[in-house]
């Protein structure tokens, strides 16, 4: 039988959802070819979606379906030039900050965009770029990895804000060398660091202040050297080195603060939990719009949220699914399908994702 357009009070357990169907918010809700269930029109009426396009079984019950990713957003050869992109990227901040530690000589600013471009030419789309940082993670460590990684969530932020190119640009670099400073720590004062630790006050809290001594004298713009001093402070005057108040911190530093403690969050590092990026969003809605810019925030956790649609999870119980949804209101607790059953951990406060399998 042709694909029919059907009122949703209509729909029959056999039916067939042939199209995408998307929530207001443009994430996909329902993907094509899902099997109409009692959940899937509850669904459907929640999110006041009138009309499907089905294909009509006649088999009234059909087993559900089996869950498999979706393909690729990426391919393999993709993932191989994205990685070989980031290695030389680290070769070049290195070289870099040597040459910044060890010698007057001015920053040569465009070496370390031109670093950042190759790594974001190689992904192609914000998508694609969020998803590779988080494929990474798993691969890289360190102070250049995560200076690289911190920038490019920087640049991501600043071009959802809508910034011009010029301040991108000045906020890449500023993030590039936002933890420059940990360069002047003695080897032996880092031999059990880990960058949760970098949060704290005490003992690496001085790094803010070594970098911004580092570049003082530099041919940078004002900005930049204010953003390296003061990437550690909060609105609610909890941050470091200077405590200083609200409105003495530049936008440059909140935008990058936020990207900062995300890569932090999210990073593996032996001997620290590892958090999910579900478990990254959740503090940040529990305890971060008090400290961060709330525009900012809520712009930066919105949009990474929507990355992980249709990626696949485990939840605490064990049960993978996919992420079908994410609620603006609850980033940290999305829809996932399960076979052919959703379920909505905004309203199963027992249930939370444990771990993202792709």
């Amino acid at each position: 039988m042709p694909d029919i357009r059907m009122r949703t009070n209509r729909l029959r357990n056999g039916m067939i959802i042939k199209n995408n169907v998307y929530a207001s918010s443009g994430a996909i809700l329902i993907p094509h070819d899902t099997p109409v269930t009692k959940d899937i029109i509850t669904l459907l009426s929640k999110h006041f979606i009138d009309y499907v396009i089905v294909d009509y079984q006649t088999k009234s019950n059909l087993p559900a379906p089996e869950l498999h990713p979706e393909p690729p957003k990426i391919s393999p050869q993709q993932i191989e030039d994205f990685k070989e992109s980031f290695q030389i990227s680290e070769e070049i901040l290195s070289d870099s900050f040597t040459e910044i530690a060890s010698t007057d000589r001015d920053i040569d600013v465009h070496v370390l965009l031109d670093a950042l471009s190759q790594i974001v030419e190689r992904a192609q789309t914000d998508v694609n770029l969020c998803d590779l940082l988080f494929l990474m993670k798993k691969n890289v460590k360190g102070l250049y990895a995560h200076s690289i990684n911190t920038a490019l969530f920087a640049q991501l932020l600043a071009k959802w804000l809508n910034y011009d190119r010029h301040d991108i640009e000045h906020i890449t670099v500023a993030t590039l060398l936002h933890d420059i400073g940990m360069l002047k720590f003695k080897e032996e004062d880092l031999e059990d660091f880990h960058y949760k630790d970098e949060l704290k006050r005490e003992p690496y809290s001085k790094h803010a202040i070594f970098g911004y001594n580092m570049i003082k004298e530099k041919s940078l713009d004002i900005r930049i050297k204010q953003a390296v001093l003061t990437h550690h402070e909060r609105l609610d005057e909890s941050g470091f080195p200077l405590k200083i108040a609200q409105n003495q911190i530049s936008q440059f530093s909140r935008l990058i603060a936020i990207a900062d403690v995300y890569d932090i969050l999210t990073m593996k590092e032996e001997g620290t939990e590892t958090l999910s990026p579900f478990d990254a969003l959740k503090e940040f809605e529990s305890n971060g719009h008090h400290k961060f810019d709330s525009h900012m925030l809520i712009t930066f956790t919105s949009k990474i949220a929507n990355t992980f649609v249709q990626h696949i999870v485990r939840l605490n119980n064990g049960e993978e699914g996919r992420i079908i949804l994410i609620n603006k209101y609850n980033l940290s607790r999305p829809l996932v399908q399960i076979g052919s059953s959703f379920i909505d951990l905004a309203m199963r406060n027992d249930l939370y994702i444990k771990e993202m399998l792709d």
